[in-house]
């Protein structure tokens, strides 16, 4: 009886409001450092806030990219050029269950690519997982935004 009851206990704090809040915080701060280490172009601080095995959906409707794209770009003497990203994020929102966040937000403002500058909306699905005390992307998801239909 005092084990179920330090169970049911332990179960309420961990999912209390405040708990989910203050992740939901954390994955979004997560979030800013990320894209402020994309717009400096900082390589070494973006791989930081991946895990090992991070998959990504491009909006562009490419394949799947795979954790071992630098590897295999490496071999075969590829060099990559994304361009230049400068966006900020709107509507953010986390959804928490226990270790794992949901995000989805809008990225709004423009992309330079091949001395081409446009202006960029997209939608962003993605996962967060807490690896020890710290949030890491497990996957990122992106898409164009249209309006309408």
């Amino acid at each position: 009886m005092i084990r179920n009851l330090i169970i049911i206990i332990t179960f309420l704090l961990l999912c209390s409001p405040q708990v989910v809040a203050d992740d939901a915080a954390d994955v979004r701060a997560t979030i800013l450092r990320h894209y402020a280490a994309i717009h400096a172009q900082n390589n070494e601080a973006i791989r930081s806030h991946h895990l090992g095995d991070f998959t990504m959906f491009f909006s562009d409707g490419t394949m799947l990219w795979e954790r071992d794209w630098e590897e295999v770009s490496e071999r075969m003497g590829a060099t990559f050029d994304f361009g230049t990203l400068n966006v900020r994020m709107s509507n953010f929102n986390a959804q928490i269950y226990g270790n794992v966040a949901v995000a989805t937000f809008y990225l709004v403002g423009t992309h330079t690519d091949g001395g081409k500058t446009r202006n960029v909306t997209k939608r962003v699905s993605a996962v967060w997982v807490k690896d020890g005390s710290e949030w890491k992307e497990a996957h990122h998801h992106e898409s164009r935004f249209r309006a309408g239909y």
